[in-house]
């Protein structure tokens, strides 16, 4: 049977973006069947990747999407099963789960218990959004599309060309202050720009941001659903949803966003849940060393260059310099943002061959310039190593 609930609202405001967290009352016991997520869409074949959560204390309740990363693993955000950022998590047996991409009016909730919960939450001043929580599950409860979490490195990428995610939660479907809410017993979905806009979001906040349209969006009830993306045939997962601001969820005129966390950014936690269900930690793919295209000066020719995946760097390079005359192989790394102050990691001396040619090798790591001096300490060739 579905659990009854006291509808209970516990809407609040993430600190500085003013975004609205999405957790919602409690859905009335037979919701009225919508087909949107404020506009969004049914049918979506990554529908298994969403969970529809209650979570009840003390008698009162509210609703929340999670996203089934493993068959026992769900991730949703911290202040589904928190109701404020210093409260306790709320005991496992208050959260009720119903089995992935359910009709939650025609399936009853999933014949499992949720056997612990590890969350983060923590509004930063700055705008940066904390908000994450792995549940795991006395079994597993179906199939899930997602392959893995995207890292760190993916969402930064993600960001810098605004790629388009999409999301699927089980929220309201209509605006916040409609007097008839209507909660949708499916899951629905739609999509969402990424932007680079928040100088929050970056590989060193954990957090990002989605712009909306003003005409679809997420809402109350959506808190922790999985944004997702799909890349080389795997379905990333890059965090939960969090909150968001702007039409046509929020009366007010202003920018639509959302807010979301960087699952991968809290690796420890989401390994530490892995660890409780027996399942190895996640493991995320390795960013491969790349050279940038190189800076030439004095006449200098790159014959060749590269690097392996150990980050040994070969070159073979051209100069006007006579046969015997010395170069250097400088690795540094700058101290500051204009590299006005850099350390020197390594330092390597070789001779100039027949008709000025040098080859050397040398071990680089990425955000490393590798520069090549003569004797006039005069740079003839430089590049910058990083990860693509």
């Amino acid at each position: 049977m579905k659990m009854q609930i006291k509808r209970l609202a516990i809407g609040c405001v993430v600190a500085m973006v003013a975004s609205s967290l999405l957790a919602s009352p409690s859905a009335a016991k037979n919701p009225s069947v919508a087909p949107s997520v404020i506009n969004g869409q049914s049918g979506h074949p990554w529908n298994g990747a969403s969970v529809y959560l209650e979570i009840d204390t003390a008698g009162n309740g509210s609703v929340c999407t999670g996203g089934l990363w493993k068959p026992q693993v769900i991730v949703t955000a911290a202040h589904c099963v928190m109701e404020t950022v210093s409260s306790p998590i709320v005991a496992t047996s208050d959260v009720t789960v119903w089995p992935p991409g359910a009709n939650i009016e025609a399936a009853g909730p999933a014949d499992v218990q949720v056997t612990s919960i590890v969350a983060d939450w923590n509004n930063n001043e700055n705008g940066t959004v904390r908000d994450i929580a792995f549940l795991t599950l006395s079994a597993p409860i179906g199939s899930t599309p997602i392959s893995r979490l995207a890292s760190e490195r993916e969402v930064a990428d993600l960001i810098r060309s605004k790629a388009t995610l999409t999301y699927i939660g089980y929220g309201s479907t209509v605006p916040r202050n409609d007097p008839i809410q209507s909660f949708t017993p499916i899951p629905l979905w739609l999509t969402q720009p990424l932007t680079d806009e928040f100088a929050y979001d970056n590989i060193e906040s954990g957090s990002f941001t989605m712009l909306g349209d003003g005409i679809t969006s997420t809402c109350a009830g959506d808190s922790g659903g999985p944004l997702l993306y799909e890349a080389s045939g795997e379905v990333l997962l890059v965090g939960p949803l969090s909150g968001g601001t702007g039409l046509p969820c929020e009366a007010e005129d202003v920018t639509a966003y959302d807010n979301a966390t960087t699952a991968a950014a809290f690796l420890n936690l989401a390994n530490q849940a892995l660890a409780t269900v027996n399942l190895p930690p996640e493991a995320l793919p390795t960013p491969r060393l790349a050279l940038s295209k190189p800076d030439r000066e004095y006449g200098t020719k790159v014959v060749k260059s590269n690097i392996n995946e150990q980050g040994l760097m070969t070159a073979s390079i051209r100069t006007r310099l006579k046969k015997g005359s010395p170069i250097w192989v400088e690795v540094l790394t700058c101290d500051d943002e204009d590299c006005d102050d850099w350390t020197t990691i390594s330092e390597k001396k070789f001779r100039v061959k027949k008709k000025g040619r040098v080859s050397f090798t040398t071990s680089v790591a990425a955000d490393q310039f590798v520069y090549v001096w003569d004797k006039k300490n005069r740079a003839l060739v430089s590049w910058l190593t990083a990860t693509d």
